[in-house]
């Protein structure tokens, strides 16, 4: 079920009023809220295609009781019983992904397999959304294990009656819809502090709303109306290493434009969905492309899967505290990993394996230049470090893009050959729908270098009417629905 639809407006129209309904304040408010929230999730989820709860169903039961057996060990202080759930835990859930994302990657790669093997595990379908939801459980579980939430899991999980109750409230952090099936990636100790009963007087309506709107703008008016040019990079290779540069180049800056527009939306919807029912979430995308380099670029896109990354791969992988050879194999392969937990296919793992190059280049210059961080630089090196940043990320986003290396291929022989007629489509979508990004960027910009400027301009009367035009332009011209990107992942 996506955001952008009618049947999530109507689940979300019955999920809300029932949620903050007069006997939500009673006695069992907190259990009612919890398991309504439970059951508009699961059908949230599988809306579309119900065979995938059963999946769902193994992975939240799985890690909810793994999760309150080491709650409990840990509170009685045995640490060997606590190692043993965790790492139980973290093979099951990397044995989920191991069979359903990447099963199919790898049987293509071994000789001599009957062909009706590989078909079969080639048939096995990709549950939407299983990286996000097998990362929250292990990041669970490792919290838990490193103590980091032990108070909180000892109050959910006390022993007797209240322990179902517990195992009950850890599915709910699982599952809760906005940040199910494509984040962002929320830790239990942000999360379960939250979970109490909620009263409706206690919503921040403007946050809501402002979120919403941006959100939905973003995605609807943006991303949409932009993938219905971007669309055109996919179409076979001899038409496309023909169709020129005056053609592609512009599709692919649109397509740079509309997957910020597209999972930043998305991310903004969910932190205005989840603050409706009394839930803060992170914030997950930070002006990204304002970044000078790439090392600050992973610090502002997509930031709680960069964060997950650190704290539970890099860091745990020695971090920097291994010697300058065992840091540049950190960096990359840490970038590879994320590479292909975006999919199991070989553009993904070019995608991280580039980015870690550019992390590690980054960090050896910065070395010898005797400074990691350079918050004094220059205007004219900041620009620079800008329009590097900006047109190295957009030029790797042809991996997400593209359907196979075959495409990637044909992309860069219409950029040296074929048509140098100019295609007025792709220039105008690109500089219609995406100018809305760029000036999204260019307040972001005012917000870091020039502080005081926005609250001057931050009129209610300007900004009541700047929220007007979205909603006019997101409703009168919404381009065709589509799934949000991220989800298939």
């Amino acid at each position: 079920m996506l955001f952008n639809s009618w049947e999530f407006a109507v689940l979300l129209a019955v999920t809300f009023a029932l949620y903050y309904a007069p006997w939500s304040r009673g006695r069992h408010g907190k259990a009612w809220q919890v398991t309504l929230a439970l059951a508009a999730s699961v059908v949230f989820y599988g809306w579309e295609d119900p065979r995938l709860i059963v999946l769902l169903a193994i992975s939240c039961v799985g890690n909810s009781i793994a999760t309150a057996r080491i709650i409990l060990h840990k509170v009685a202080g045995d640490e060997v019983r606590v190692k043993y759930w965790t790492r139980l835990a973290v093979i099951l859930n990397l044995a989920l992904l191991a069979v359903f994302k990447y099963a199919p990657f790898v049987v293509g790669m071994i000789p001599f397999l009957p062909p009706s093997w590989v078909d079969a595990v080639k048939g096995i379908p990709l549950p939407i959304g299983i990286s996000f939801y097998t990362f929250h459980g292990i990041s669970m579980i490792v919290d838990v294990a490193r103590g980091e939430v032990t108070r909180e899991g000892d109050a959910m999980l006390s022993r007797g009656g209240r322990f179902a109750k517990g195992v009950r409230d850890i599915g709910f952090y699982l599952l809760f819809f906005p940040q199910l099936v494509a984040g962002p990636i929320v830790k239990a100790k942000q999360f379960w502090p939250q979970i109490a009963a909620k009263r409706l007087e206690d919503i921040p309506w403007q946050h809501v709303i402002r979120t919403l709107i941006l959100g939905y703008f973003l995605k609807v008016f943006v991303a949409d109306n932009l993938s219905e040019q971007t669309a055109l990079l996919t179409i076979g290779t001899t038409e496309l290493s023909h169709s020129g540069p005056f053609f592609v180049v512009p599709l692919l800056y649109a397509y740079s434009l509309q997957i910020f527009a597209d999972f930043g939306g998305y991310s903004l919807i969910a932190i205005g969905l989840a603050a409706m029912f009394g839930y803060r979430f992170p914030e997950n995308f930070d002006f990204p492309y304002l970044s000078r380099s790439i090392t600050e670029f992973w610090r502002r896109w997509h930031m709680s899967l960069s964060a997950w990354l650190r704290d539970y791969l890099y860091i745990p992988l020695g971090g920097n505290r291994k010697g300058e050879g065992r840091t540049y194999v950190n960096l990359f392969l840490v970038m590879f990993l994320g590479g292909l937990w975006h999919g199991a296919e070989w553009k993904f793992a070019l995608w991280g394996t580039l980015h870690g190059l550019l992390l590690a280049v980054e960090r050896f210059l910065a070395r010898r230049r005797g400074k990691l961080e350079d918050s004094t630089a220059s205007p004219l090196r900041s620009a620079f470090g800008t329009l590097y940043t900006f047109h190295a990320v957009t030029l790797l986003w042809l991996t997400f893009l593209m359907p196979d290396m075959a495409h990637i291929r044909a992309f860069f022989e219409g950029v040296s050959g074929g048509s140098r007629a100019i295609s007025g489509p792709p220039l105008f979508a690109l500089l219609f729908y995406g100018t809305p990004v760029l000036l999204y960027h260019a307040w972001g910009w005012l917000k870091e270098y020039r502080p005081g400027l926005p609250g001057k301009l931050a009129h209610p009367l300007l900004e009541g009417s700047i929220h007007a035009l979205m909603l006019f332009l997101l409703v009168t011209n919404p381009g065709a629905p589509r799934g949000f990107i991220y989800f298939q992942f």
